[in-house]
């Protein structure tokens, strides 16, 4: 397994975009401590750093040469590869107008000038926390509806990501052959963009964000009562019972027998 594809907790980053070097200088020194921080003069600069280094979120000005904040904000959120990344707006503007008009461009946090350093570092760790609650609604969409991804009115860039994920491993869960390059590839994203996405979005890296799905189809056979666990396992394209037994149990608490007794029991069917 690669290290790109583990889930060891590692520093967040957080790209600076700001013209006025003493603001960007400040916005840098009081963010390093907690987050690696990468800088951009303009939104041009920012957009190019973005496509190559993909941050955990964004912190812009709103007026700025070459591409100003909205401008940024709306590259982005049309970039299925970066249009996950928090953006967060700096400005002096402080009416409603101008507020409502950064919401249209997909700017997820507004905040006026001037501003502390803790009251900036507030909104940041309430975005992030916001950022986990994604996670948490994306995962139970996997957990409850991996079989069945389509949904409709599904309207946001991010949402057609992980329902092409979805749909990818729906339409190949019985191959035990499929990858973590088979999906990048079927699903046409670069590898370093679908790792970093997908673990933004879901919280999960892709190999575990693969299990989990295999593990909840395995859920959804047992609960037909249809099939032995033999089966089962080769038709959510494992070839061990027993390590799949494993994963089962820790994903519900209960090896699959008890989780067979549970659903032929009214009433008890199995929470995650």
């Amino acid at each position: 397994m690669s290290a790109e594809e583990t889930s060891t907790p590692e520093r967040q980053t957080i790209l600076i975009v700001e013209d006025n070097r003493e603001l960007r200088s400040f916005l840098k020194t009081a963010l390093s401590y907690q987050y690696d921080v990468l800088e951009a003069e303009n939104g041009r600069e920012a957009l190019d750093l973005a496509k190559n280094c993909i941050p955990d979120m964004i912190i812009t000005d709103l007026m700025m040469p070459e591409m100003n904040g909205l401008e940024l904000a709306k590259a982005i959120k049309e970039d299925i590869n970066i249009s996950h990344i928090p953006l967060v707006l700096l400005t002096a503007k402080t009416d409603m107008e101008s507020k409502l008009e950064a919401l249209q461009y997909g700017v997820d946090d507004y905040i006026t000038k001037p501003f502390s350093s803790a009251y900036l570092e507030a909104r940041i760790e309430n975005l992030l926390k916001l950022r986990k609650q994604l996670q948490m609604f994306y995962r139970s969409s996997l957990t409850s509806e991996v079989i069945s991804p389509s949904r409709p009115n599904v309207v946001s860039q991010d949402d057609v990501f992980i329902q092409s994920i979805m749909k990818f491993i729906e339409d190949n869960i019985d191959n035990s052959e499929m990858t973590i390059d088979t999906i990048v590839s079927g699903i046409g994203f670069s590898r370093s963009v679908f790792f970093k996405k997908l673990k933004s979005l879901t919280g999960l890296a892709p190999v575990e964000f693969l299990k989990e799905a295999r593990v909840q189809r395995a859920a959804q056979l047992i609960e037909t009562g249809e099939f032995n666990f033999s089966q089962i396992t080769y038709m959510v394209g494992m070839s061990d019972p027993r390590y799949l037994s494993r994963c089962f149990k820790q994903k519900f608490g209960m090896s699959p027998r008890e989780y067979k007794e549970k659903c032929n029991n009214p009433g008890s069917k199995p929470q995650d």
